[in-house]
């Protein structure tokens, strides 16, 4: 890893030990470039990734500090508990593409900010409507953090499972969204041809610690897309 990295790899874990708790503030630039023997560009690099991943807040005059919840208030976030794309439509089915465990390695570890070669699931689903969506989900989840996964849960919501069955509470997501040429699964399962268009929500899931439990892609056709943004509490 480079430096920043270390930096930004180590503070990620003191957050979620507990070692820098809701609403507590982090060193200063300097103490960090002191304990680090880092520059202070490397420490500004490390805290705006950490920023990025909405684990900490800066604010002006004050230092950097860990997320609280009521930091979360009037900020927009996507919407976690729903689709993206035309949500009036109600009859959502799945189809199992793969369902497996496997040993992560160092970038999806690096997502999940978990050991390299910790096991998690890797999940690929066909969904479709009774008109004509259709979209292809790849999703990573840690087996430590939700325990327990059966394939009769990925017919339904796994979002529902994590809050209902295992009582974690799903924050936020940090998304990117990009346009891309299909590959293979999207040549077979949406009916693809090398020219379509096909947009990819990149997007990585944080329970309210800010621990994040889900890296996923998520395959669209590129002309039955709409984006939706709502506000939370």
């Amino acid at each position: 890893m480079t430096k920043y990295e270390v930096i930004t790899s180590d503070i990620r874990k003191k957050i979620q030990n507990g070692t820098y708790g809701a609403s507590a503030q982090l060193p200063t630039e300097p103490e960090m470039c002191e304990a680090y023997k880092v520059s202070r560009i490397t420490v500004k690099k490390a805290i705006d990734q950490l920023v990025m991943e909405g684990l900490v807040i800066k604010k002006r005059g004050s230092g950097t500090f860990v997320k609280g919840l009521e930091d979360h208030k009037g900020q927009l976030f996507t919407q976690l508990n729903g689709l993206y794309i035309n949500m009036d439509k109600t009859t959502i089915h799945s189809e199992i593409v793969l369902f497996e465990v496997v040993a992560a390695g160092k970038f999806i570890a690096d997502k999940l900010n978990i050991e390299e070669d910790a096991f998690v699931y890797h999940i690929i689903r066909y969904r479709y409507d009774d008109k004509e969506w259709r979209v292809l989900d790849f999703v990573y989840m840690p087996i430590d953090l939700i325990p327990g996964l059966k394939k009769d849960i990925l017919y339904h919501s796994i979002y529902n499972y994590i809050e209902n069955d295992l009582g974690l509470r799903i924050q936020s997501a940090h998304r990117i969204i990009r346009a891309q040429r299909p590959d293979d699964f999207d040549k077979k399962w949406l009916g693809l041809k090398d020219t379509d268009p096909v947009l990819s929500i990149i997007q990585t899931g944080y329970l309210d610690n800010g621990v994040p439990f889900e890296y996923s892609e998520q395959h669209h056709i590129g002309d039955d897309f709409s984006y939706k943004t709502v506000s939370i509490r």
